[in-house]
């Protein structure tokens, strides 16, 4: 579950519970004003609640019919609370419950109808709800070629686009099993540990003007995105970037993060170990200093403007 998900899950419960709240009360506020409890209207009305409960219950799972029925609801809700609002010949402070309820009916009727992060939510519960693969515990790599080919569509159905191109990976990763996927996953992480290298920090370094650690995976994993070629001339000679086209001004981040979604999202549990992927860095060390990386990087170093 992405951050955008688990924000739309929250604001789905606290809009739900404003919602319950809002029904508790009016029903509270009807009765305090007569002089005795309406048994049969009472009654009515907590089989009202109680279909309310249900309802928020089956827009939390995911049901689209569920959505619409509340939009619908709260929406009429809304507009009978206006009128009142306007009709009603009473203090402002006996006002003040149905600028609550307007309030509440106008955030659920955004959430659930617009809100993006409810959009990620609500697709996260349908694909929670549908049949889950099984999963394992796998070391297994995909095959190079396979996995080279993945990248090589993305790249072209992309046209360069990095953003896009994080998109299409999600839909071919989405065609595979579970298990490919964390193959996949596992093939990724081992090229990205390939690379952990001082070289390539400071083609990321050059390249971005400056690179942090958390820059350099994100760097590691683009490169990876610009197809097989790149990659395994860049291992041989790392100036051979300097052939690079785009670099996306530096905002990297995202592919690699693409594999572990769609798996999540086709077995309904976390991604697993898999491989452990090299963290020891290779390669020799370069000072954070304009003559020593112009010295080591030349052609690096002009190509991308920081002489």
């Amino acid at each position: 579950m992405n951050e955008l998900t688990k924000i739309g899950k929250k604001r789905t419960i606290l809009i739900s519970i404003s919602i319950l709240l809002v029904s508790i009360h009016t029903i509270y506020f009807y009765h305090s004003v007569r002089p005795e409890i309406e048994s049969k209207k009472l009654i009515t009305q907590l089989i009202r609640f109680v279909l309310t409960v249900g309802l928020l219950i089956m827009v939390y799972k995911g049901k689209n019919w569920a959505k619409i029925i509340s939009i619908v609801l709260f929406s009429l809700g809304l507009l009978g609370a206006l009128i009142a609002l306007g009709t009603l010949e009473t203090p402002f402070i006996n006002k003040v419950p149905l600028l609550v309820m307007i309030f509440v009916y106008s955030m659920a009727i955004y959430h659930f109808g617009f809100a993006k992060s409810f959009k990620e939510f609500f697709k996260y519960q349908n694909s929670e709800t549908g049949i889950k693969e099984t999963f394992q515990d796998s070391k297994q790599l995909m095959e190079s070629e396979k996995f080279w080919k993945i990248i090589e569509t993305t790249k072209s159905k992309s046209l360069g686009d990095y953003e896009n191109q994080q998109s299409e990976l999600e839909k071919e990763l989405s065609k595979l099993t579970a298990n490919e996927v964390l193959e996949f996953d596992n093939k990724f992480r081992t090229l990205r540990g390939e690379v952990y290298n001082w070289n390539f920090w400071a083609a990321a370094y050059i390249i971005n003007g400056g690179c942090s650690d958390d820059c350099f995976s994100d760097f590691r994993g683009w490169l990876i995105g610009q197809g097989q070629l790149i990659y395994e001339n860049a291992i041989k000679n790392i100036e051979t970037l300097t052939e690079l086209k785009e670099t996306n001004d530096g905002d990297w981040e995202g592919l690699s993060y693409i594999a572990t979604d769609v798996y999540e999202k086709k077995t309904g549990n976390d991604m697993p170990q898999g491989i452990q992927e090299n963290f020891e860095i290779t390669g020799e060390e370069w000072e954070e200093d304009e003559n020593d990386l112009k010295k080591r990087f030349p052609k690096l170093y002009t190509k991308f403007g920081m002489e």
